[in-house]
C-alpha cells in the first residue's frame, strides 16, 4: 500500500489501484499449519477458529456435566459469574481510591474525607476477598466431581481427532465436529442410563455407548476392509485413556510421601 498525490493505491499484479477505506476482504483457509509474513500480520486481524484436543475436552466436559451433574455446572457457573463481579468491583475499587488520592489537597492525614474514604475501602475490599477465599472451598468441590468426567471427555477428544484423520484411509472418509458432537449427545440421552443411579456406574455406561455408537455410525459408510482399521483405534484409544486414568487416580489417592528422619 502506498500514497500518490493524494491517493491511496494497492498493488495487484501489475497495476495499482485505488484503495477505498470502506473495503473489507475475509480470507480463510482449512490448513492449520499455514504460516503468514510479519508484515502481512501487522495489517490484519486474525481468528482462529481451529479445533484443538484441549478446548474439546473442556467442551465435552461441560456438556457431560450439564447432563449428569446440573448441579455442579450451576455452582460452577454462579461461581464464575461472582468472582467475575469479584474482580470487577476490585478494579473499581481501586480506580476509586486513585481518583480521591488525586483529588486530595494539601497532606492526606488532614484530610478526614480521604481516611474515611481509604477506611471504607479496605473494608469492602476485605469483604470481597474474604468471599473470593469462600469461593475456593467450592471450586475444589467442583474440581473433584469434574475429574471423575475428565477420562471420558479425553475420549472424546481422541475419538475425534480419529475420525478426523480417516481421511488418510480413504479420501471419503470425511468426519465433522457436528457429526461427532450429534453422536456425543446421542450418547448422553441414552435409554440404559434411566435405570442407573450410581455414578461410577453411569460413567462406565457412558464410555461403552461413547464406542459403540462411534464405531455402528461411521462403519456404516466404510468399506467392509476398513472396519477392522476403526475398531483397532478405537480399542487402542480405549485402552490407553484407560491406563492412564487409573495411573492418575492412583497418584491421587496416595498418600503424600513425606521424608523419613535418619537416626
Amino acid at each position: 500500500m502506498k500514497r500518490s498525490g493524494g491517493r491511496v493505491l494497492i498493488t495487484i499484479g501489475e497495476q495499482d489501484i485505488d484503495l477505498s477505506p470502506a473495503f473489507n476482504i475475509f480470507l480463510s483457509t482449512r490448513d492449520p499449519s499455514v504460516e503468514f509474513p510479519s508484515d502481512l500480520a501487522s495489517r490484519v486481524t486474525f481468528v482462529n477458529f481451529t479445533t484443538t484436543r484441549s478446548s474439546l475436552q473442556y467442551q465435552c466436559l461441560n456438556s457431560v456435566l450439564k447432563s449428569e451433574r446440573p448441579d455442579i455446572d450451576q455452582k460452577r457457573s454462579n461461581l464464575l459469574k461472582v468472582q467475575g463481579e469479584f474482580q470487577v468491583r476490585l478494579r473499581q475499587l481501586e480506580k476509586h481510591l486513585l481518583l480521591a488520592l488525586n483529588e486530595t489537597k494539601g497532606k492526606l492525614l488532614d484530610d478526614d474525607t480521604i481516611l474515611s474514604t481509604l477506611e471504607n475501602l479496605k473494608t469492602e475490599a476485605i469483604e470481597i476477598t474474604s468471599k473470593m477465599e469462600e469461593g475456593q472451598v467450592v471450586m475444589k468441590e467442583i474440581e473433584t466431581v469434574s475429574r471423575e468426567y475428565v477420562s471420558l471427555a479425553n475420549h472424546c477428544s481422541a475419538i475425534h481427532f480419529t475420525l478426523e484423520n480417516l481421511n488418510q484411509v480413504h479420501f471419503l472418509y470425511q468426519y465433522s465436529l457436528q457429526f461427532f458432537l450429534e453422536i456425543f449427545n446421542t450418547v448422553l440421552l441414552s435409554e440404559g442410563l434411566k435405570s442407573s443411579t450410581d455414578n461410577a456406574k453411569r460413567i462406565e455406561l457412558l464410555t461403552y455407548q461413547l464406542f459403540k455408537v462411534t464405531y455402528d455410525r461411521v462403519s456404516r459408510g466404510m468399506l467392509h476392509g476398513d472396519r477392522l482399521i476403526l475398531a483397532l483405534l478405537l480399542a487402542k484409544i480405549f485402552t490407553k485413556n484407560k491406563y492412564e486414568a487409573f495411573f492418575n487416580t492412583l497418584i491421587h489417592t496416595l498418600p503424600d510421601m513425606k521424608p523419613t528422619s535418619q537416626v
